[in-house]
């Protein structure tokens, strides 16, 4: 194809043009090519366009004429140019078909994982509550080895749960059923379940109203079962990474339009470099702590959805606070 667009130039007068189908072979040529391959072809056309100004003779350069010729060797860099660009976005298409691809398979995997699994720990938790009903001359020790399995079933069979539910929110977005509710007296009910593992841990854990100190009601419109689901997320984080016989304090404040809620810990606290990864997905901050990363996730997932935003930050004494602050009338973001 070049030859022949070569010789056609060659065979016609100069003013008639034929440079301009040097672009056929080059879009061929640019579907694969290497970068310095496509430039030498543009330069060689190029030049052959070019040089039939003064070959064959005699020369006339007439002022028409090797503009258009410059236009046509412009016309043929600048196709050079988005042939690369296209054999660029190729890659990155090709490289986000492969990224989705994986995606999709480990989101089944784990959906269906998550799924096999929640039936037999289902079953352990029913037999263990079946078995703990029944009385026998050594009560005191099965009761403990109950509750002790027990309570390993209900915290696998919980982060079986938090990963179903933040695969799910991932691909079909978190849907809120919004009521009127009292943060407060969620806040308390849910201080009230956790308190038996807090106790085990040796941890206290108090409830505050910033102002005046006594009880108020802090109501807003928002989902109870994913407000629950995010004060006890936060309620076992700050279990989890509290040294025993400590304290554990929740405050809640009104902040005209919104309501604050902070649960502090007196813990080792976060390294600096991790607080900016802190509320991603499956990020830990070492392997020796518990928890499957997945917590402060669904947690920022949660407080999205009601629009409102959630940090965390060190004290200055130790430990860590993380600051919740949620719009009193729930906006699905």
């Amino acid at each position: 194809m070049t030859m022949a667009v070569a010789l056609l130039e060659f065979v016609t007068p100069q003013d008639i043009v034929f440079g301009i189908l040097y672009v056929i072979p080059m879009l061929r040529l640019g579907t694969t090519a290497a970068a310095r391959t496509l430039w030498g072809y543009a330069l060689l056309v190029c030049a052959l366009t070019l040089l039939n100004l003064v070959l064959p003779p005699p020369v006339t350069l007439e002022g028409p004429v090797v503009v258009n010729r410059l236009l046509v060797c412009g016309a043929l860099l600048v196709t050079a140019g988005q042939c690369l660009r296209v054999q660029v976005l190729q890659r990155q298409r090709l490289d986000l078909q492969a990224r989705l691809s994986v995606e999709d398979l480990r989101s089944d995997f784990v959906a269906t994982l998550a799924h096999d699994l929640k039936t037999p720990i289902l079953g352990t938790i029913a037999a263990t509550k079946l078995l703990g009903e029944q009385h026998r001359p050594d009560g005191a020790l099965l009761s403990r080895a109950i509750a002790t399995i027990e309570r390993g079933q209900t915290r696998a069979l919980r982060q079986i749960q938090t990963l179903l539910e933040v695969y799910g929110n991932d691909a079909e977005g978190l849907r809120l059923s919004p009521e009127r509710l009292d943060l407060s007296q969620l806040v308390e009910e849910v201080i009230t379940e956790v308190n038996a593992l807090a106790q085990e841990r040796q941890l206290t854990i108090r409830l505050s109203f910033m102002g005046s100190g006594q009880r108020q009601e802090h109501t807003l419109v928002g989902d109870p079962v994913q407000l629950r689901r995010l004060v006890e997320n936060l309620l076992l984080n700050a279990i989890h990474h509290s040294l025993r016989g400590g304290q554990i304090l929740v405050k809640l404040a009104a902040l005209g339009s919104a309501h604050r809620l902070q649960v502090i810990d007196r813990g080792p606290g976060v390294p600096e470099q991790e607080l900016p990864n802190l509320f991603q997905r499956f990020h830990r901050l070492s392997a020796d702590r518990q928890g499957s990363g997945l917590g402060l996730y669904l947690c920022r997932q949660i407080v999205s959805a009601h629009g409102g935003t959630i940090s965390l930050r060190n004290r200055t004494g130790g430990g860590a606070v993380i600051e919740v602050d949620l719009p009193i009338e729930a906006r699905e973001a």
